[in-house]
């Protein structure tokens, strides 16, 4: 046994935790959760959602942008991150959580709509999706804009390249921009990114 207990899904945003455990470079135990309304994951996670993180001697942690600034917190060595202090390290959190707090949600909003409206009629639910796709183009147009090439910050992959990737992948349109049409193709030559990729089955 691990000290580390990933819970997951494929296709879901535990990949980008996979590949942050992997390229920390520490063991860890999956489990996956085929049902995140079953009542022993709720206990883990009241919200009923992937990824999940527990520690033999820690927290159990949820939400994809918490877990990897905590082993950012924990293995500064990894450099997930950019080192503190410096601009890239501040550039990397920024678009991180902007991410997680708005692409994230519209990719949601637009494969699951139904669960955004409390209209019944098809067409609510089709109006949800249809804003989630502009949100989601307008986000990403963003996102692309501030890349400095191949990867966010430059030169050095951090996580937050692997969090872009996984998001792009979740939207074809976003594969067509091609600043971050080259960012998905430089973070899979990672191996620890492209074999959580793999895991996930993402890609295809």
């Amino acid at each position: 046994m691990s000290g580390y207990t990933l819970y997951w899904k494929p296709g879901s945003g535990s990949m980008v935790v996979e590949a942050a455990l992997r390229l920390v470079g520490v063991s860890f135990d999956g489990v996956r959760i085929n049902d995140t309304s079953d009542p022993a994951f709720l206990a883990l996670n009241p919200a009923g959602k992937v990824p999940v993180l527990k520690m033999a001697c820690g927290p159990v942690i949820a939400e994809s942008a918490a877990i990897l600034l905590s082993l950012d917190d924990m293995f500064p060595e990894a450099r997930l991150l950019p080192p503190r202090g410096r601009s890239g390290h501040v550039k990397a959190v920024q678009w991180l959580i902007f991410m997680a707090t708005n692409i994230y949600p519209a990719c949601l909003r637009y494969y699951y709509p139904e669960r955004h409206t409390a209209d019944p009629a098809p067409e609510a639910a089709e109006a949800v999706r249809q804003q989630a796709a502009r949100d989601m183009e307008r986000d990403f147009a963003q996102l692309a804009a501030v890349v400095q090439g191949p990867f966010l910050t430059g030169q050095t992959m951090t996580i937050t390249d692997v969090y872009a990737a996984m998001l792009a992948d979740w939207y074809d349109p976003a594969k067509q921009l091609p600043e971050l049409a080259a960012l998905v193709s430089r973070v899979l030559e990672n191996p620890a990114a492209a074999e959580a990729w793999r895991n996930h089955g993402f890609g295809k």
